[in-house]
C-alpha cells in the first residue's frame, strides 16, 4: 500500500522491469505509454511470433459468425452473452459473402440481432460471414481521450540492501526424509 501515489515501482537499465508468471488481475485502467500490447504465439518450430492487439480511439467489443442467405434472406441473431455487454441498440455490421451473389445488406437492427437481404431483390443461397462491432457498456471511454500520465520522481529511493550468500557446508549438511505418521489426524501432530 502505497500513500505517495505509486504502490510498485520497477525499472532495469539492462534486462526487464519486472516479469510475471502465472495470471495477473487488474482492477482499474491499464495505460501503456510509448510501447505496443502484444502476446508471443508459439509457432510448430518452437520459435514464438508476435501478435500485436488492434487499438481503437474508443472502447469497442466484436463478435464474429457465419451465417446463410435462404431466397436472399437471413435472420441473425447476437450472441446474448456478447448482446450484454454492449450498447446493443446501435452497432456496426461488416458483411463478407462466400459466393456469389448480387451484394447484400443489412436492413434492420435491433438489440437482438439484425437482417440481411440481398440487393437487387436478390434470390440466392450464400453463406457470408459477419463482424459486429459495438461499443462497451460498462464504461465511459472518450473518444481519444487525453491522458494524464504521473510524474514519476526522479528521487526514487531503492533500499540500500546488500546481502551476503554463502555457500552451504555440504559435507555437514544431512537431510532425512519427511516420514509420516501412520495413523492419527494432522490435528494431532
Amino acid at each position: 500500500m502505497s500513500t505517495s501515489g505509486t504502490g510498485v515501482f520497477g525499472s532495469s537499465a539492462k534486462g526487464l522491469a519486472g516479469h510475471f508468471q502465472g495470471s495477473v488481475v487488474i482492477e482499474g485502467d491499464f495505460t501503456v505509454k510509448g510501447g505496443v500490447k502484444s502476446a508471443a504465439v508459439p509457432h510448430p518450430d518452437g520459435s514464438h511470433g508476435q501478435l500485436y492487439c488492434m487499438e481503437s480511439p474508443e472502447s469497442w467489443f466484436e463478435d464474429f459468425g457465419e451465417a446463410k442467405l435462404v431466397d436472399g434472406k437471413a435472420e441473425v441473431r447476437l450472441d446474448p452473452d456478447f448482446a450484454a455487454l454492449v450498447e446493443a441498440k446501435s452497432y456496426h455490421v461488416f458483411l463478407t459473402p462466400y459466393g456469389e451473389c448480387k451484394g447484400m445488406f443489412v436492413g434492420k437492427r435491433s438489440r437482438t440481432g439484425f437482417q440481411v437481404s440481398e440487393q437487387q431483390r436478390g434470390t440466392s443461397n450464400v453463406r457470408f460471414a459477419y463482424r459486429v462491432v459495438a461499443k462497451r457498456k460498462d464504461v465511459v471511454a472518450g473518444r481519444l481521450k487525453k491522458v494524464k500520465l504521473p510524474a514519476v520522481s526522479k528521487d526514487v529511493q531503492l533500499p540500500k540492501l546488500r546481502l551476503k550468500i554463502k555457500s552451504p557446508d555440504f559435507e555437514r549438511l544431512s537431510v532425512s526424509p519427511f516420514d509420516p505418521p501412520s495413523t492419527g489426524t494432522c490435528e494431532e501432530l
